[in-house]
C-alpha cells in the first residue's frame, strides 16, 4: 500500500472512530499512549484500507488491518489484524465481502494465521469465525496471552502433507 498523508489521514481517521469494542483493546494493550504506538507499530507495513459509508452517506475508512509475516519472508506464518470504525457496523456486507477476498488470498499465502483478541470483542469474534478461525485455544507452548484475551487461529487445509505447528 501506498504510503504518505492520504494513509496516514485514513489511519487516524480509523483510530480517531473505533468502535468500543476496538477502543477498550487498544487501550488495554496499548495504555495511554495507544494511538501514536499503533501508527508506530504499522507506518512502514502494508495496511489494507477498507472505505465505506459513513453516518451522512460520505466516503470514509472504516476498516485497516493486515497480515504481518513472522520470523522471515516467506515463513508461511502470518499476525493477523484488524482495527474498525464505528462505520463498519454500517457496512457489514462490505466488511465481510473485504475480509472474505483477503483471507482467501492470505489462504494462498500461509499455513497458519493468528493473533489474540479481547474476550469481550463480540464482533470481531463473530467475523473471525465466519472466517474460519478458530478459539478452541491450543495456543502454542511459550506464548504468552495477556489477561482478558484469547488467542485466535486459522490453518490453511491442504492437499497432500500437512504441516504440524
Amino acid at each position: 500500500m501506498p504510503k504518505g498523508k492520504l494513509v496516514k489521514d485514513e489511519i487516524f481517521y480509523i483510530l480517531d472512530n473505533l468502535r468500543s469494542e476496538d477502543m477498550a483493546e487498544v487501550k488495554a494493550l496499548w495504555n495511554d499512549s495507544w494511538r501514536e504506538n499503533i501508527y508506530k507499530s504499522i507506518e512502514n507495513e502494508d495496511v489494507i484500507i477498507l472505505h465505506g459509508r459513513g453516518i451522512k452517506k460520505e466516503k470514509v475508512p472504516i476498516a485497516m488491518g493486515g497480515f504481518k509475516e513472522l520470523f522471515e519472508k516467506n515463513s508461511k506464518i502470518a499476525c493477523v489484524w484488524m482495527l474498525t470504525a464505528k462505520e463498519a457496523l454500517l457496512n457489514k456486507v462490505t466488511v465481510m465481502k473485504t475480509l472474505k477476498k483477503a483471507v482467501k488470498e492470505a489462504d494462498d499465502k500461509y499455513d497458519l494465521m493468528y493473533n489474540y483478541i479481547y474476550k469481550s470483542n463480540k464482533t470481531a469474534k463473530k467475523w473471525l469465525s465466519m472466517l474460519g478461525f478458530c478459539f478452541n485455544n491450543p495456543k502454542p507452548k511459550g506464548l504468552q496471552v495477556e489477561k482478558g484475551f484469547e488467542f485466535f487461529y486459522k490453518i490453511t487445509k491442504r492437499k497432500g502433507k500437512q504441516c504440524v505447528y
